[in-house]
């Protein structure tokens, strides 16, 4: 074909063909995102038996097409595989969206390299740098939304991987509550409700104290429970190194503590990223946060914060457990 003139959809499919030439002797499939895959993705049993007589680990390696690797924790469901924690960091990494196709290439040791195509079998591109929303806002007085990024998370697997395998002592207990999933019982909120709470707190909020304000998204308030503070607060005021920081209300003795694990990305080890886990889901269930309440951190000292919580509707009602 060569010398002559290929329509787009020619050139496309000439590549693509090309592409599976090169790895058409490695065991592949695909898979289209549907309206509920941001909750996890499943590997039906007839995908399973192409592995070349495989059995998948507990723990799988999924790599874009950038080489960057992202660990996801697996769960067995009779023949099937449903990819849990990790699989929301690497959507969101590689902004996933619903009815995209990922085609999925077996490189033996439970290791898949994927490629990501739009609805209309375009290749997507996955470069990408660390976005406003992962760098966060580090303000003074007025504060700034930073919403948190569900990145994959190392120490999310190895508490999963625990609980799995079985652990006395509180930290059992611990990750047996993280993963547990709860559901909102307040009546049916709004888009525009939520915004109220986040106008809220970036116009009555003020403070001369560093603070940082975030946006309670399902994974900070319904299950796993963690939240991924803001880089450049972390950076400022965090060690490189998991501690233990104290949470309080603006006007009550009572105070929380929870782990701040911190970690680096797999891609650059220069890059750091802090995380509330250990102690977080606590704070979360007897103060009853919801999706789309806005809490701004107030620091009040060293390793201490006051939480200043915004809700989206100000009638308390409690969680209900799902399992």
């Amino acid at each position: 074909m060569e010398g002559r003139n290929e329509c787009g959809i020619c050139k496309e499919f000439h590549k693509r063909f090309c592409n599976q030439q090169i790895h058409r002797r490695k065991p592949c499939f695909f898979k289209i995102l549907d309206d509920n895959f941001s909750s996890g993705l499943v590997f039906e049993k007839e995908l399973l038996s192409e592995l070349n007589g495989d059995v998948l680990s507990n723990i799988i390696q999924l790599k874009g097409p950038t080489g960057e690797a992202h660990k996801i924790s697996i769960k067995k469901i009779s023949a099937s595989v449903l990819l849990r924690t990790g699989w929301q960091g690497f959507a969101s990494f590689h902004k996933l969206q619903r009815e995209d196709v990922l085609l999925f290439y077996y490189e033996g040791n439970s290791s898949f390299n994927v490629f990501f195509y739009n609805k209309n079998g375009i290749e997507k591109s996955s470069k990408r740098g660390r976005s406003e929303e992962e760098r966060g806002q580090t303000t003074y007085c007025k504060v700034k939304i930073s919403s948190s990024l569900d990145s994959s998370c190392d120490d999310e697997i190895e508490r999963e991987e625990k609980q799995d395998i079985g652990e006395s002592s509180s930290r059992h207990a611990c990750a047996r509550r993280s993963a547990q999933k709860f559901i909102s019982g307040r009546r049916p909120v709004t888009d525009r409700q939520k915004q109220n709470a986040l106008s809220r707190a970036n116009n009555k909020f003020q403070s001369t104290n560093t603070c940082f304000i975030k946006t309670m998204l399902e994974t900070s308030v319904y299950r796993i429970f963690y939240l991924v503070v803001p880089v450049e607060f972390g950076r400022k005021n965090l060690p490189r190194k998991n501690t233990t920081i104290s949470l309080s209300l603006p006007h009550g003795s009572r105070k929380w503590n929870v782990t701040c694990t911190h970690n680096t990305y797999a891609t650059d080890q220069r890059q750091s990223v802090w995380r509330f886990n250990g102690g977080w889901w606590k704070f979360v269930l007897e103060n009853n946060l919801e999706e789309g309440d806005v809490c701004v951190f107030e620091m009040k000292a060293e390793l201490e914060l006051t939480v200043h919580i915004f809700r989206v509707v100000e009638e308390i009602v409690k969680l209900l457990v799902v399992n």
